[in-house]
């Protein structure tokens, strides 16, 4: 019964592609722009589509004008607890004058659906709202359970989130195995991310006239001299677990994370990166700078913690008597992986394999996504989607034809993941 079944699926999965493709215009054409992350209209988006396919669905919302929806469904009888995450909110357009199509257009241009968030994600997203509904279709020969999470604030941190979600309704949302649609490149499944390790660097003096070196130090020349001392922390080497260094060193995962994410970044993958995101200093061009503040961006492989980092900042700025610094949003994830040996990944490389013509490689990802909140619970997640190339930039694009891709890989994943079908 189950080849009959995922037949069906496979049926659907061809037969309604231009509902498909509708559905992520609309949804593109909808501002979900974060800041100021107002995603409501979006989510009525979702809870239309949701009750037209006659599925429950609910709203956890802590901040109103974010909500996160919540849908559930159980199967014949015991199995797996798979759990599917999207998010609604996008980066900001920036300057409209950039774009040569509008940003909330949707249309399709030679095979691409054109707005802003169309590859992170509301691609990968609206391709987890169709898994749900099919595999809703298929309940009455479906064991286990299937919960769709639709969550606002991951592109600030996910605080009202993912995050709320898996502290706040545990119960409902953790399950067996999570799977997640963020762009990764047809070519990769992330199966764990780098840590996010956001500090403040404040530098403090008594400034003066720029004809009196010799009263006060210049702000801005203590900080170009620190960011020359924090760029060092890129040297430290991280000490790998052995399946992750295992993996990560096989040829064909190297190639492949280069292929998705550009030349170079097989190695970034497994080093720290420094960032620095904004200097502000100075106030005019004939005054010594009185201050200046860094905000830097340090992401962390697998195998170096947060506190080693940490203590190497403290090191280096311990050379600074006139130089403080702040983590911004302390307390954050350390660096994550699941098993990339899990059944997971094997049903996923397989079902991608068959939508794409070539399996994916299992690699860590060098941004952040959602599934860091379910790692940390202990849940294994692993992510699959369209190219990351024009993710937050002028003209973002997703191609149709990865679009659909996407949607197939996961349904199919899910389906043999639920049924055991091998």
């Amino acid at each position: 019964m189950s080849a009959e079944h995922r037949a069906k699926l496979l049926s659907w999965l061809d037969d309604e592609r231009d509902r498909q493709l509708s559905f992520l215009q609309a949804f593109t054409r909808i501002d979900t722009c974060n800041p100021p992350g107002d995603t409501r209209e979006a989510a009525d988006l979702v809870r239309a589509f949701l009750a037209e396919e006659g599925i429950p669905c609910r709203d956890e919302t802590p901040v109103v004008e974010m909500p996160n929806l919540i849908s559930s469904f159980d199967g014949t009888g015991p199995g797996h607890h798979l759990v599917l995450n999207g998010h609604l909110d996008v980066f900001p357009i920036g300057d409209r004058d950039a774009w040569a199509h509008d940003p909330l257009s949707g249309d399709v241009i030679d095979g691409r659906v054109y707005g802003r968030g169309t590859v992170d994600m509301k691609c990968g997203t609206s391709a987890l709202i169709f898994v749900h509904a099919y595999l809703h279709r298929l309940r009455g020969c479906l064991p286990g359970k299937v919960t769709l999470t639709v969550v606002s604030d991951e592109e600030t941190g996910g605080r009202w989130g993912a995050d709320w979600l898996t502290q706040q309704c545990a119960d409902e949302v953790l399950g067996d195995c999570v799977l997640n649609s963020e762009p990764s490149g047809l070519e990769t499944i992330r199966f764990g991310e780098k840590s996010i390790l956001w500090v403040r660097f404040d530098v403090s003096v008594p400034g003066g006239h720029s004809a009196y070196p010799h009263t006060s130090p210049s702000a801005t020349k203590i900080a170009a001299r620190l960011i020359g001392d924090l760029v060092t922390i890129e040297d430290l080497q991280p000490d790998e677990p052995s399946a992750v260094r295992e993996t990560m060193d096989r040829p064909a995962v190297q190639a492949a994370i280069d292929q998705a994410l550009g030349a170079g970044a097989a190695r970034v993958a497994r080093r720290v990166s420094v960032n620095i995101g904004t200097i502000a200093g100075g106030v005019k061009i004939n005054m010594l700078p009185d201050s200046c503040t860094l905000d830097v961006d340090f992401r962390l492989p697998v195998g170096i913690e947060r506190a080693r980092v940490l203590s190497e900042i403290a090191r280096i700025v311990s050379d600074y008597p006139n130089v403080s610094f702040t983590e911004l949003l302390a307390g954050g994830p350390e660096a994550n992986w699941s098993d990339p040996g899990h059944e997971m990944m094997t049903h996923l490389r397989r079902a991608a394999g068959e939508a794409v013509g070539a399996e994916p490689q299992p690699i860590i990802s060098l941004g952040g996504t959602d599934t860091r909140f379910w790692r940390t619970c202990g849940v294994p997640s692993f992510v699959y989607g369209c190219s990351p190339a024009g993710m937050g930039a002028a003209d973002e694009s997703v191609s149709v034809s990865e679009f659909h891709c996407v949607m197939r890989a996961h349904a199919l994943a899910a389906f043999d993941y639920l049924t055991g079908f091998e």
